[in-house]
């Protein structure tokens, strides 16, 4: 029984293995991309290559399109918004990607609707599922607590914000990968079990357990059945509360998980 327990084991770790890694290194053949505008001039340029690899690091990991810009403020811009920190990130998305389509927008504002430094985080597409408002609000708490930009820079904190979001984001399996996956998973596994079996020559099934018990040890003297009482309480269980993604909506239409910090 262990043995096949460590087989079943195997072929799942098999499936998952051969499911994620073809869709994992398929960042750039499926028309996904990375950007980084630094209009606020933010980070040197040796800075803002370092950042570029890890963006296409990122990109091919996540398998979606990742955007990254600062800004002074919310002027100036050269699309429609509505004036806020929320609009102005998700708008800045949807003139580079498209509306609706997967990727995540990363958004650093010095100067919001209310004259504050802002750090936003969104999902877009299928990243809203695979980037849920509480991962979101958790990177960026973590890039401001751990990596705030007074004392390490804004390179060290964007860094770390992409990490946060290459960590937490998984890749998207392409659904045609899957019966693929499964089947060669089944044939692995069916192979393993057939070696398992034929090492066990030595044994074979009983049809009863005569063989199994020693003479004179199973002699009951005496049997009685007691009922005392019992008390059963029930307690009705809280309702989890669940989040399906899609917190928020531009002024283009598009859907969105995530949130901004300010800081």
């Amino acid at each position: 029984m262990t043995k096949r327990i460590i087989a079943i084991l195997f072929s799942v770790l098999l499936i998952v293995s051969v499911a994620v890694i073809p869709a994992s290194a398929a960042g750039e053949s499926v028309g996904y991309s990375y950007r980084f505008d630094d209009n606020a001039n933010l980070l040197s340029d040796a800075e803002e290559q370092a950042l570029n690899n890890t963006l296409y690091e990122v990109c091919a990991k996540c398998n979606c399109n990742i955007v990254f810009f600062t800004a002074n403020d919310l002027y100036g811009a050269t699309f429609t918004h509505t004036g806020t920190a929320q609009d102005y990130t998700q708008r800045y998305y949807e003139t580079c990607c498209g509306v609706n389509t997967d990727g995540v927008v990363v958004g650093l504002v010095l100067s919001d609707e209310d004259g504050d430094r802002q750090v936003l985080v969104y999902g877009s597409g299928k990243c809203v599922k695979r980037l849920s408002d509480e991962e979101s609000e958790d990177i960026r708490t973590d890039a401001i607590n751990n990596h705030n930009p007074d004392s390490y820079g804004y390179y060290e904190f964007l860094n770390a914000i992409a990490l946060g979001v290459k960590e937490a984001v998984p890749p998207h399996v392409k659904w045609y990968m899957l019966p693929f996956s499964f089947l060669i998973g089944f044939v692995i596994a069916m192979i393993i079990l057939r070696i398992l079996k034929s090492q066990l020559k030595s044994v074979k099934m009983e049809r009863g357990a005569v063989n199994y018990v020693r003479p004179g040890s199973m002699n009951v003297t005496a049997a009685r059945d007691t009922y005392l009482y019992s008390t059963v309480s029930r307690t009705a269980r809280p309702k989890e509360s669940s989040s399906s993604g899609g917190s928020s909506h531009s002024s283009g239409g598009g859907s969105y998980s995530g949130g901004g910090s300010k800081f």
